[in-house]
């Protein structure tokens, strides 16, 4: 081939961008002011500097002076000018973009309604003619703009959403981000935008939900995400909640469709409601019942299924494998313990499936969830980490801020020291406490300017490590102080054993102290973090820090760009990235730990929402362990539910007087359980007797508990027909009492 007829290279690409489709990132947010242009912005900077050739379409900077600063330096593209009505409008020039084809464009306001005039009606069609002509585009859009729900978002704010995107837009989006921050956060900068008083938008209620709103929608995508990915997940559903309520034509299937839709709206859970045909015919006057409980099913936001198989239990367990079912929602046997030897039960079996499945027995009378909350008692032994605000404030505590991120890398210390510049820059007194930048020059950089409170050197094992020294903060007093890692355990030889103890001293004192967390860290989190991605996370903190925090703020970062990251050396050193992405970093992880982080703090908007720091003294959750390795999972599942419900929490040990003396290990296994107990806000019990299954019962009726956990049984079959089974003792013998039976993932 003659140098005249190769191919331009230039051509070819742009002959190339023709036939494939753009790239699609979404910035979602919940309201004005929580930073989806800036962010948007600030990764167009990044691409720029790396050579990607890029444009800005349009971008609403509302006279923002940090917003027009960062368009410095990037190609903006001039808007069209339309005649309507008798006035000059302007809008994206779709033709000029096409003529001119960028490998990507910025388009901000992806709801837009276009002047009459434009060649599309919206904007989001000029984004699909951009998308299909091969050019990549990073757009934003709030909540409420999403047509899946918009209605809703309109009922909260008050106002009706006219300018709807297609849900089609955040499904196929190559990329969604979510754009966080505290209500309070975007409350003060709507205030300093001079937003009018009787804006939805500033009240803090609406804020709430919606940020709710935003946090549940990107999770359910990234559950998506994990579904399609099952092999690579160790639980059987990844991260969110999947129930499956077993029915037959019983009356009482009504009771438990009711009991599984109250207990999927409070765990966010999707909801099975199934009918097992077994061959039989049903029989005439039964038929009416199933249309019911499909009806009931539909009202409670279930889907009912019915399905073929002659053997029950089987047929069951093979769906909730299918779909991913975490837990079974059945009725009580009504068969003696001879009937049920000869001619098995349904619930039995489905206890010893050993496919980690969690099964709620529903008692015969349902619990009563709804009596007015009353507060909680003020606990003595703390100072900060109070439930809410106003009892911090009447302590003089210092504010405290938390950045949560899903792993290592997403930017949480980064978008901290951007914050502690924009403080100092106000004249606010700030400090840096401990910024661990783990070789990132970027996050390195963001030093420079800030003032750093050298760190306190300690010999340990003839090795000089470097810790907080919180002595020389409380002298030195600033008004704020940075403090990363709140979930580092300290070098022995300090007066504390972990970071977060450090923090709440210094909250004490008054100092008010920004800091980072990643999600994995949260103890009630522990077992499910490593069910779902195979890694033990040894550094854990009390789930209590964050609840009582002034503000928790979610960096999110989508899976792909935190997995660039990695491979670009900016999270660790390069002889180490091979080996992070085949181990905690795995895609599978990632997607996993990204969506718990969205469903956390989601959780946390629900309790903000339905009053935070009260309880009912109606609820009560017992969780009876032994000392197996599976106890504190029991605790952590127990704590969980007991927190989504409002309910005390009780941990029980009852130590058969007829079994082994307690050993000096047996003791201290005890009391690390109930430290575990306390640190979820739980009390534990210890006691003896001959009969622990009617111990069990005494303790749950003198503690008035609405739901006892138990772990699933470890006999045999054979052993429990000589030995018997606590489990199927406790259940007969409870008839008005739920009882979660947890499959154990934790075994020996």
């Amino acid at each position: 081939m003659s140098e005249n007829e190769r191919p331009d290279p230039q051509g070819l690409l742009r002959e190339l961008m023709q036939y494939s489709r753009g790239r699609l990132k979404l910035y979602l947010g919940y309201a004005p002011g929580v930073g989806k242009t800036t962010r948007m912005l600030r990764d167009a900077q990044q691409l720029h500097q790396r050579g990607v050739d890029l444009v800005v379409g349009i971008v609403e900077t509302h006279g923002k002076p940090e917003t027009m600063q960062l368009l410095n330096g990037l190609e903006v593209m001039p808007l069209r000018s339309i005649s309507y009505q008798g006035t000059i409008q302007t809008e994206l020039d779709l033709e000029a973009i096409l003529e001119h084809r960028p490998a990507t464009v910025l388009i901000d306001e992806l709801a837009h309604t276009n002047v009459p005039g434009s060649r599309y009606h919206k904007r989001f069609e000029d984004v699909e003619a951009l998308l299909n002509a091969g050019i990549s585009v990073l757009s934003a859009i709030n909540i409420q703009h999403l047509e899946r729900v918009s209605e809703t978002a309109g009922r909260l704010i008050g106002i009706p959403v006219h300018e709807v995107v297609p849900d089609r837009f955040l499904q196929h989006a190559d990329e969604l981000q979510l754009v966080d921050a505290s209500p309070e956060t975007v409350l003060e900068r709507l205030a300093q935008a001079k937003i009018p008083v009787g804006s939805p938008f500033l009240r803090r209620s609406t804020l709430t939900y919606l940020r709710e709103l935003a946090l549940r929608t990107v999770a359910e995508v990234v559950d998506a995400d994990i579904l399609a990915r099952q092999s690579g997940v160790t639980s059987p559903a990844g991260i969110r909640e999947r129930l499956l309520v077993a029915v037959s034509t019983s009356p009482a299937s009504a009771r438990l469709i009711r009991r599984g839709a109250r207990i999927a709206e409070y765990l966010d859970a999707e909801l099975f409601i199934v009918f097992v045909e077994n061959g039989r015919p049903i029989p005439e006057r039964q038929r009416p019942l199933l249309q019911e409980y499909e009806q009931f099913s539909q009202q409670g936001g279930g889907q009912f299924v019915r399905l073929q198989g002659v053997n029950i239990a089987k047929t069951l367990i093979t769906f909730a494998l299918e779909k991913n079912i975490t837990q079974v929602i059945v009725g009580e046997s009504l068969r003696s313990p001879l009937e049920e030897l000869v001619r098995g039960s349904v619930v039995n079996a489905l206890l010893r499936s050993g496919n980690n499945l969690d099964v709620l027995v529903v008692g015969e009378t349902e619990s009563v969830i709804n009596l007015p909350a009353q507060p909680r008692p003020l606990p003595q032994q703390r100072t900060c980490f109070l439930s809410t605000s106003q009892e911090r404030g009447d302590r003089n505590c210092g504010r405290h801020k938390i950045y949560l991120g899903a792993a290592p890398g997403v930017g949480k210390t980064y978008t901290m020291l951007q914050e502690a510049h924009d403080l100092a820059a106000a004249g606010v007194d700030l400090v840096c406490g401990v910024i661990e930048t783990h070789g990132r020059a970027e996050t390195a950089a963001l030093i420079e300017g800030l003032e750093m409170i050298p760190k306190r050197s300690i010999v340990y094992q003839g090795r000089i490590f470097q810790e907080l020294d919180r002595e020389a903060v409380l002298a030195r007093r600033p008004a704020v102080v940075l403090i990363d890692e709140l979930a580092h355990t300290n070098v022995p030889g300090t007066d504390t054993s972990k970071r977060y103890q450090d923090v709440e001293i210094l909250l004490a004192a008054g100092i008010e102290v920004i800091s980072t967390l990643n999600i994995q860290h949260l103890e009630s989190l522990n077992t499910l973090v490593e069910r779902t991605t195979g890694v033990k996370v040894r550094e854990t903190l009390p789930d209590l820090v964050v609840g009582c925090a002034d503000e928790v703020m979610l960096i999110d970062l989508s899976t792909d760009e935190l997995t660039q990251r990695l491979r670009e050396g900016k999270i660790y050193s390069p002889a180490k990235v091979e080996q992070a992405l085949s181990n905690f970093f795995r895609a599978e992880n990632l997607i996993a730990l990204r969506e718990l982080a969205l469903r956390e703090l989601a959780d946390d908007c629900t309790t903000t929402k339905n009053g935070s720091g009260t309880a009912r003294p109606d609820e009560c959750v017992m969780v009876c362990v032994n000392l197996r390795p599976n106890a504190r999972q029991l605790i952590r599942r127990g704590a969980r539910i007991a927190r989504r419900l409002g309910a005390r929490l009780v941990v029980a040990y009852i130590h058969h007087l007829a079994g082994e003396s307690l050993t000096a290990a047996m003791r201290e296994e005890l009391g690390r359980l109930q430290q575990l107990s306390t640190e979820l806000e739980g009390i534990f019990i210890e006691q003896s007797a001959n009969d622990v299954v009617t111990q069990i019962v005494l303790l749950a009726q003198a503690q008035s508990a609405t739901l006892l956990i138990l772990g699933e049984s470890r006999r045999s079959c054979w052993e429990e027909v000589f030995h018997g089974s606590v489990i199927e003792q406790v259940l007969r013998r409870t008839r008005n009492l739920d009882t979660l039976i947890v499959g154990n993932f934790e075994r020996e």
